[in-house]
Formats: structure tokens, C-alpha cells, sequence
């Protein structure tokens, strides 16, 4: 087993198919596909499934691959600490709620990297996802929000996937609206004035349960008009033209000039913060990107 050959197991299973990978790390397709499977005939564990369209990740080649990006963070962050300045291709992956401060501070940190090559991911993608996605290693960093409705749970969940959750800000919760909503010039809202208004969230995929929500899943589960979207610009549509609401946790997550924020009564609130793995020490492009969320925070009004 080589660090070349988990790179690229990594990168076939980010790929999604062998030509696109091997496209992507500059080699033959034959070659790689003798590279993956000499791995797995060393390991012992069939990693991907080959298919028409592509290939698919087994549930053993996932748990192998946890371990694999596992082990290229630590070679990378060896790299960074001994190995001075690397001319190859910089890597960093965020997962993450759909927050557009969260966003804001990845444009961030991609306009002062100096590097002249780099391949950065930001997954704006479902709660699990965010845990997963930081427990495999898929991503360095997961960015996500607490609060009375799922905080217990969640904690459950991060000590059980090796999580440590670090606060960043905590605002009060509140529903977006269009500015020419009925509700507009509301200094509060309750749930039962909302009651008549369609309540747009965003879909959870297969976790689709209350704890793994994003905002008050009490506010929405009550509400006995409900639209699930995946997509933002989708939201701000079906909140302008249907008169909708958006429960979600907000933070410049609908930053639209039309959109406004109204808090709840009673008043509740949300806890945001990052996740990262307990175990692993974090690269300094991770470091950096919170340092950018914290300013990006500072920001919000």
C-alpha cells in the first residue's frame, strides 16, 4: 500500500468513474485501474463496483476510504510542517448548512491563497451529510446549528462519530419572508399567525427526521403547510410568489434584498458553530477557514 495508490482511491471515488479520474490525475486509465486493484487485492476488500456509468463505492471500500483520507491529512500536514512550501496541488473540502456567511468566508479564503494550483470542494449539503462528510474525512471542516429541538441528539451523534463541536455565534431564531408578506411589519411572530403561509425547508434526503432539521424543526413539523426545497434560488422564489416562510436558521443564508427576518415568540435561539475531528490535528487551510467564519460572523448584523 502507497499514499499514491489511496490518492487514487480517493480521487476515483470523488469522480465517480475511472476515465474522469485518471483524466484528472494526469495518468492512463489502464494504470489506475491496475493501481485500485492491486490495493484491493492487498486489502482484501473490493472497493468499488464497476457499472455502465461509472462506479460504485461498496460499504467495506467506504470504511477503507475514511481511513485513506485519514492518512493523506496527516501526510499532508506533515508536508506543511516539515516539508516546506509544496508545489503540488493544494486540497480542502467544507461541508456545511446552507449559510451564506459560511460561504462568504470560503470566497475568502480562496482570494488570499497564494497557491497557484489548488482543488477546494464546498458541499452546501443535508445535516447527516455535514456529520458524515466531516467523519470520513471528505471534508475537513462541517459547519451546522444547534438548538433546543436537536442539540441533545446531535451531541449524542458527535461524540459517537469522534466529533468536537466548537460555538462560533448565537442568534435569536427567527423566519424569513418577503418584504411585501402580509407578516412584514411584525416586530415578532408566532407560530399560529404563520399557520396560513406554506413553511418552505429544506429537504433532509433519507435523514429527513426532525433532529436532523435545519432551524426549528417544532415550527416547521407544526406547520400543516409544508413545501421541502434542495435548492436557495428556489426557496427565494417560492417565498416571494407564495407568500411562504422559511424557518430555517438564517445568518445571511437568504440574503436577498426582498427577504427580511423576523424573530419568533417566544423567542428561541440557535447555536452555530463548526465540527472537526477529534482525533486529527487541523491543516492550516482549516485553521484559516476559521479564522475567515469568525470574521464572517463579525459581519452579521
Amino acid at each position: 500500500m502507497t499514499l499514491q495508490q489511496l490518492k487514487y482511491a480517493v480521487t476515483v471515488a470523488e469522480c465517480g468513474t475511472i476515465s474522469a479520474a485518471a483524466e484528472k490525475l494526469f495518468i492512463s486509465q489502464p494504470s489506475l485501474t491496475t493501481a485500485i486493484r492491486e490495493l484491493e487485492a492487498e486489502m482484501g476488500v473490493r472497493i468499488f463496483s464497476r457499472t455502465n456509468r461509472g462506479v460504485i463505492v461498496s460499504r467495506e471500500g467506504e470504511e477503507l476510504l475514511g481511513y485513506a483520507r485519514q492518512v493523506l491529512s496527516q501526510a499532508q500536514l506533515m508536508q506543511e510542517r516539515f516539508g516546506g512550501d509544496s508545489q503540488g496541488e493544494k486540497r480542502f473540502s467544507v461541508s456545511s448548512q446552507h449559510f451564506h456567511f459560511a460561504v462568504r468566508a470560503f470566497s475568502r479564503l480562496v482570494q488570499n491563497f497564494p497557491g497557484q494550483r489548488y482543488s477546494f470542494h464546498f458541499r452546501e449539503t443535508t445535516t447527516y451529510e455535514v456529520l458524515t462528510d466531516v467523519s470520513q474525512l471528505r471534508s475537513e471542516i462541517g459547519v451546522l446549528a444547534l438548538n433546543d429541538d436537536k442539540e441533545r441528539y446531535l451531541r449524542r451523534m458527535f461524540g459517537r462519530l469522534d466529533l468536537e463541536f466548537t460555538e462560533l455565534i448565537r442568534v435569536p431564531a427567527a423566519v424569513y419572508i418577503a418584504k411585501d408578506h402580509p407578516l412584514a411589519g411584525r416586530s415578532r411572530l408566532t407560530p399560529e399567525e404563520l399557520a396560513p403561509y406554506p413553511c418552505i425547508t429544506f429537504e433532509q434526503g433519507e435523514h429527513n427526521g426532525q433532529f436532523f432539521f435545519e432551524g426549528l424543526s417544532s415550527v416547521a413539523v407544526g406547520s400543516p403547510r409544508q413545501i421541502c426545497v434542495r435548492e436557495r434560488s428556489t426557496e427565494y422564489q417560492l417565498i416571494r410568489e407564495l407568500h411562504g416562510f422559511c424557518p430555517d436558521v438564517g445568518l445571511g443564508s437568504t440574503p436577498q434584498v426582498d427577504s427580511v427576518g423576523i424573530p419568533l415568540e417566544p423567542e428561541r435561539f440557535h447555536t452555530i458553530g463548526y465540527i472537526l475531528r477529534r482525533d486529527l490535528m487541523p491543516s492550516r487551510m482549516t485553521t484559516d477557514y476559521i479564522e475567515n467564519l469568525k470574521s464572517a460572523c463579525s459581519d452579521i448584523d
